[in-house]
């Protein structure tokens, strides 16, 4: 589990990833015009070594607490975790 920080210190993505998390923090530099690219990224502390549906639940957790950006929350993440749609229901 990592987060995207902005400059002012705001947790504006959150994502889960199995690689070398540097490695998909670079991806993340390099998409510009999403947003992700302005973003400090580092693993949230204590949420190394998760399962996949531990980390999912996290995730999701977070994406509640901070809430997506269309929606009118503050993350520039795309879509839920463990959306209705994604889970086929």
């Amino acid at each position: 589990m990592y987060q995207g920080i902005d400059a002012a210190g705001n947790v504006k993505y959150v994502g889960i990833t199995s690689r070398i998390p540097a490695l998909r923090f670079a991806e993340h530099l390099g998409s510009v015009g999403t947003g992700k690219e302005n973003l400090i990224y580092r693993v949230i502390d204590g949420a190394k070594d998760l399962s996949k549906e531990q980390a999912k639940v996290l995730e999701q957790t977070l994406i509640n607490q901070y809430g997506i950006q269309k929606n009118g929350g503050q993350l520039i993440n795309n879509m839920n975790s463990i959306s209705p749609k994604k889970m086929g229901g």
